[in-house]
């Protein structure tokens, strides 16, 4: 079964990896494990009763959450393995009070609470509660000590390596595999807790399982893990109809249409007691617009597009249009993203929504084997932003290109 037109994963597909794609993967996980233990730079505060090893302005010390959703997620995180339920009010009034419920970073400062309020006085996150149970059930043997915050890390690294090393594993050689891991920002979203790992790996196993259970599950997945997903499997499933591929599609879209089944019922059942209707209680990311400023917005926005920082990705452009069955998944996926009234994602670097993409593009681009000085040139260019952002973080988020290159030049004077 082929879920892309044209050409399919298995006809490229290496039964066996040699020493060097063995060494590249290896190399890839080290640098992933290895950089979630720096933090820079990171201010004295931060780092009180926190075990480190001080290098001026880098702290040598286990994962911490830096910013964006990644804290929220946290909180609801420890909310479900130490109370048992998704009310936030007690973690986020423990954090403000010095807790670590919203990671170590994050004591004694009141943020934004991601949630919507019962008439009970509960504060349910507005976030994905099947993301929350997923990182809980690494996170649960755990609970009540600092290394939660750590694991859930380490969780959306090995998600994030996966993704690399299965896309190794279709590939010719690994040469594709480390592009991904170095010169997107893939690298920057497996330093903390974010779902767009978690959405490329369901992505990579809708386009490479074959068999029907296991696509009903990729998608049925994807959907409760971020539940714009689900035009993902529902467009596969159509093309695969299309094809003829009747098993093959009915999967793909009982999957779709599952999760959402699942997520909708799922967030009536908890937002029961509040006082208004909403089908998913995803707060800001229920609220959408016209798509055409997020369309330019996340390929072209200098602070929030992809383009300005990995322009490589360029190259990505025609063989996705060549194979329909790649193309109208990732441009059903990328609308509806552009379509969110806040398509800038909140905190972040680059284009943070279209990380689930980021695979995709480059097992299309591998088809055609890029050549010349200018593809070349924006490999460096955007190999350069990959390193920086997965080293740190911290350096690139909120920023423009230029903007990003001033702060690094500042903190390295």
């Amino acid at each position: 079964m082929c879920l892309c037109s044209g050409c399919s994963p298995c006809r490229i597909v290496k039964l066996t990896w040699s020493r060097k794609d063995v060494f590249q993967l290896l190399l890839i996980l080290a640098a992933y494990l290895a950089s979630s233990f720096v933090q820079m730079p990171v201010d004295e505060a931060d780092l009180e009763g926190v075990a480190h090893w001080r290098l001026g302005r880098v702290a040598i010390g286990p994962p911490r959450v830096l910013s964006g959703d990644s804290p929220h997620y946290l909180a609801a995180v420890n909310s479900l393995i130490g109370d048992s339920d998704l009310d936030l009010a007690n973690n986020y009034r423990q954090a403000e009070q010095g807790g670590i419920d919203l990671g170590a970073r994050f004591r004694g400062r009141s943020l934004d609470h991601h949630v919507d309020v019962d008439q009970k006085g509960r504060e349910i996150p507005n976030h994905s509660p099947f993301f929350t149970l997923l990182l809980a059930c690494f996170a649960f043997p755990f609970a009540g000590t600092d290394w939660v915050e750590p694991v859930c890390i380490w969780v959306a690294i090995l998600a994030g390596f996966v993704c690399i090393a299965w896309l190794g594993l279709k590939m010719p050689t690994a040469r594709w595999a480390a592009v991904l891991a170095f010169a997107t920002p893939f690298w920057c979203y497996t330093r903390d807790i974010w779902t767009e790992p978690f959405s490329a790996l369901s992505w990579l196993a809708l386009l490479f399982c074959r068999h029907p259970a296991a696509l009903f599950a990729a998608g049925f997945a994807g959907v409760l893990i971020k539940y714009p997903f689900a035009v993902v499997p529902a467009l596969m499933g159509l093309l695969a109809w299309r094809r003829g591929e009747r098993a093959e599609a009915v999967a793909l879209l009982a999957g779709s249409v599952a999760g959402v089944a699942a997520a909708v019922g799922t967030a009536q059942w908890l937002f029961r007691d509040v006082d208004h209707f909403s089908l998913f209680h995803s707060g800001i990311h229920g609220a959408f617009d016209l798509p055409l400023d997020g369309m330019l917005g996340l390929l072209f926005s200098p602070e929030n597009g992809l383009l300005f920082f990995f322009p490589f990705l360029i190259w990505a452009a025609l063989p996705l249009w060549r194979d329909r069955g790649l193309f109208w998944p990732a441009a059903a996926f990328f609308v509806v993203h552009a379509a969110y009234s806040d398509w800038m994602g909140g905190t972040g670097f680059s284009a943070r929504y279209l990380v689930p993409l980021l695979p995709v593009c480059v097992y299309a681009m591998s088809r055609i084997e890029p050549r010349g000085w200018l593809f070349r040139a924006a490999l460096v260019y955007s190999l350069l932003w990959g390193m920086v952002g997965g080293l740190a973080p911290a350096l690139v988020y909120d920023r423009t290109p230029w903007g990003a290159a001033a702060h690094v030049w500042a903190q390295m004077r």
